[in-house]
């Protein structure tokens, strides 16, 4: 591990302790992620695989939501997110960018994009082309907090933190979508990036 995500772990885990220490009062009542339509802005979505039983225990989430959508050339664009009514030691939100590579996926490019969204004041997300084998995936993720849009681990906790004292909330969702890189990483880009501008309005409308 390099010394960088060394830090970021140390930082991530004790930001992790000052929210469980500060978030006090009934948790919020869980958001029903499955109000997400299944057609929206052209995109038609069904149903993945449900998840394992030891996965949903590992994963300790509040509400799932596990889908595959598609439009126009059919390429399949997954959709997964994870919602946290309250985020406390060994419960809490499982970052792509650490549990990809436990997987066998590797990060073969990580980026941050700055990423407006309507009725938010813009945010950002994470970008990371991935492989296994002879597999490539672009991944798009960010956490959603209280209408807010964030890539940054980190910079999540500590506004959890802050809105644990200040609205005694510490819960938050990751949304994260993933696109088979076939012809070019270019096209998946642009698929995902596509998806991500029509979900992320409906996403934060049923997370704030």
């Amino acid at each position: 591990m390099s010394r960088a995500r060394s830090i970021a772990v140390v930082l991530l885990l004790a930001a992790s302790g000052a929210v469980a220490r500060a978030a006090v009062g009934v948790p919020p009542t869980a958001p029903h992620l499955a109000r997400l339509p299944y057609t929206f802005d052209g995109w038609r979505g069904a149903e993945a695989p449900a998840l394992d039983d030891e996965t949903l225990r590992i994963l300790a989430a509040d509400d799932v939501l596990n889908r595959t959508y598609i439009a126009g050339d059919r390429t399949p664009v997954g959709l997964y997110v994870a919602y946290y009514a309250r985020q406390r030691p060994g419960v809490s939100i499982h970052s792509p960018l650490h549990c990809l590579p436990g997987t066998g996926w590797e990060a073969l490019a990580v980026d941050t994009l700055n990423f407006d969204t309507p009725g938010s004041s813009g945010g950002t997300m994470r970008r990371m082309v991935v492989g296994r084998g002879h597999q490539q995936a672009l991944v798009l993720y960010w956490y959603s907090l209280h209408g807010r849009v964030i890539a940054s681990e980190v910079t999540t906790k500590v506004m959890q933190l802050a809105d644990s004292v200040r609205l005694h909330r510490s819960d938050a969702a990751m949304v994260r979508i993933v696109v088979p890189i076939g012809r070019s990483v270019q096209a998946a880009d642009e698929r995902g990036l596509a998806f991500a501008r029509d979900l992320a309005p409906r996403m934060i409308d049923i997370l704030k």
